[in-house]
């Protein structure tokens, strides 16, 4: 395709800059199809750590309550505070049970007595019973509630439930703590997914640059290893986003247990981690491609790769450490274990898949690049 391609240094600057401008122009595009998607890729996002906050608040609150539940049965919360509620009761629905039981028809809605006609008879009923002090009839605006005091018998079964309707109206969730942040992520994730979208079109303007200035023999060998190399570079990126991901948050909200602290994650903070721990690991995931290419041309070969394969562990260990965007060991061991099996899948490709002794990957003389 561009064997018979000669340039001068100008000509490569205009071809650069066409290139660049043409993958510009794909980038705006992809930018605008990204904005309605961004709504629901950040939701996409922030669902791992959502739902292990739910767990670890699952976790949280049923510790809480076993530690509660044995010391109250030790006796040790036999003073604690009443806890007085107030009630509002609709007396329409107990009347309306009343009527059925007494075998009477419904009465209709405009028929029905108000509260200043029923006072008289339920002061009487509450004077009979002596509790006549549970309603205050100064503060009643005569319709058809009624106020009612009382106490809590168990104020921990009352905490308990109050705590379990507070978490199902006020979810695990992301938090910010400005008032530009939320706009700012969101912002944020339109531009990636915008490049993601984009990426195709590119990644083919730099191909086109780059192969430009390659013999056919280089183009020939990154044609034959550029699909192997998206292939695992998607790999790594699903592995890290459905298998590693949730694995570490689940893993680091467990040391937040086992210290007893309440985590309070930041929207910004986990992009952060979110959107760049996928490439990494898709980085990474070009181990054994890069094992292969370097004992196809010749400067490693298969007994290297063994004889040294404790030195390559370890470095491997040291790129983890660096490479992760956190400061956690779980991360680390997350990336270092897959790059270990990923080292020992390169082996194996070199072994059965050896470098011809014949084959040369210099230029012909035909191939030299001129007036460059």
């Amino acid at each position: 395709m561009f064997s018979d391609t000669r340039m001068t240094f100008g000509e490569h600057i205009e071809d650069l800059r066409t290139h660049l401008l043409r993958a510009i122009y794909g980038f705006v595009i992809g930018f605008v199809i990204a904005f309605p998607l961004g709504e629901p890729v950040l939701k996409f996002i922030s669902a791992p750590v959502e739902q292990q906050l739910t767990l670890f608040n699952e976790r949280y609150d049923g510790a809480k309550s076993n530690q509660l539940a044995a010391l109250q049965k030790e006796g040790r919360l036999a003073n604690l505070p009443s806890i007085k509620i107030k009630l509002d009761v609709n007396v329409e629905p107990i009347l309306e049970i009343f009527r059925q039981r007494a075998g009477l028809p419904p009465e209709p809605v405009e028929a029905r007595p108000v509260l200043d006609k029923m006072q008289p008879g339920i002061e009487s009923l509450l004077e009979a019973l002596e509790i006549d002090d549970l309603v205050d009839w100064k503060k009643l605006d005569k319709t058809h509630y009624v106020q009612l005091y009382g106490k809590v018998a168990n104020p921990l079964d009352y905490a308990e439930g109050m705590l379990k309707m507070d978490r199902i109206m006020r979810p695990a969730m992301l938090s910010v703590l400005s008032v530009q942040e939320g706009f700012m992520v969101w912002f944020k994730v339109i531009m990636v997914t915008g490049l993601v979208i984009a990426s195709p079109w590119v990644f083919y303007q730099i191909w086109m640059f780059i192969a430009a200035g390659l013999y056919p023999s280089e183009k020939r060998l990154v044609n034959v290893y550029l699909p192997f190399s998206v292939v695992l570079f998607l790999v790594g990126v699903f592995t890290c986003e459905f298998f590693v991901i949730p694995k570490a948050i689940e893993a680091m909200l467990w040391f937040n247990e086992y210290l007893g602290f309440q985590p309070d994650l930041r929207l910004s903070e986990w992009l952060g981690f979110a959107i760049f721990m996928p490439v990494v690991f898709g980085v990474s995931f070009q181990t054994p491609l890069g094992m292969y290419f370097l004992e196809k041309i010749g400067l490693l070969n298969v007994e290297s790769y063994k004889s040294k394969r404790r030195i390559a562990w370890f470095l491997l260990a040291v790129f983890a450490a660096v490479i992760t965007p956190s400061t956690d060991a779980f991360s680390m061991l997350f990336l270092w274990a897959p790059m270990c099996l990923l080292y020992e899948l390169g082996i194996w490709m070199c072994m059965y898949s050896p470098r011809a002794p014949e084959e040369d990957w210099a230029a012909s003389e035909s191939e030299e690049m001129v007036e460059v």
